[in-house]
């Protein structure tokens, strides 16, 4: 399907959209990372995706939420494509998968195991979900920077949030699976944003804040430490940017 606007959903001018554009889930939090940015304004505004632009170390850098999951996020990152962007960070949250990984930790997804339905829509299975490896060396730096704590690695990206409460059986067996090969957390966006975002010749990366940890009896959900996190990693992201202008990556 072609539509007359590429960015119908979206909503915005190309122009408005500057090369380095950070993604969030929550419509909430792009407000929350816009203050970062010089003159942060609103450019955009539809269903699910509310777009802020302003500017850092000289060059133009934009926000835009996603909602959840990756179909929103592979419709992102399409209509994204078709502005100046260039480089797309994600900031998430996500659930531990290692039990080392602790509330407000920042994970660092260098790729992802591709459990969602979008990706697959798009390229065959063994086609692999992996970040750029600039923006990860970037936010690997930007992490040492400001000293939060983090982790360097692979997760799960799935469509379902709530599905093990289904079938937990099957869902514990593919978990302790990923667990054993060493899968850090599992999240909902980051297989599709690698994925689409590399067909589209976008550079990608994403940053999380663990939002569950793991304990002996289950999960442990979020606190004030998430909180703490999570403005971390937002920290990071906008460092990396940094880093990337100030290296003069793009």
């Amino acid at each position: 399907m072609i539509l007359v606007d590429p960015r119908y959903h979206i909503r915005v001018n190309p122009e408005d959209v500057g090369e380095y554009v950070i993604v969030v889930g929550d419509r909430g939090r792009v407000e929350r990372v816009a203050k970062y940015l010089s003159e942060p304004k609103k450019v955009g505004e539809n269903r699910e995706y509310l777009t802020y632009t302003g500017f850092l170390s000289g060059k133009k850098v934009s926000v835009m939420s996603t909602g959840m999951g990756a179909p929103a996020m592979a419709i992102g990152i399409e209509e994204l494509a078709t502005t100046n962007a260039k480089v797309v960070i994600r900031v998430g949250t996500t659930g531990a998968f290692q039990k080392h990984l602790k509330l407000g930790d920042s994970v660092i997804a260098t790729a992802a195991v591709r459990l969602d339905g979008t990706t697959a829509q798009y390229i065959i299975p063994e086609y692999p979900a992996v970040a750029d490896f600039s923006v990860v060396q970037s936010l690997v730096k930007a992490a040492k920077i400001v000293n939060n704590r983090y982790h360097v690695g692979v997760v799960a990206s799935t469509d379902s949030y709530y599905g093990r409460n289904f079938d937990p059986e099957r869902h514990s067996h593919v978990e302790n699976l990923l667990v054993k090969a060493g899968v850090l957390a599992v999240e909902m966006e980051i297989g599709a944003l690698y994925v689409v975002g590399r067909i589209k010749g976008l550079k990608t990366g994403a940053i999380l804040t663990v939002r569950e940890e793991l304990s002996e009896d289950g999960y442990i959900q979020a606190g004030p430490k998430f909180e703490e996190g999570l403005e971390k990693s937002i920290q990071i992201a906008i460092k990396a940017i940094e880093i990337l202008i100030e290296g003069g990556e793009w």
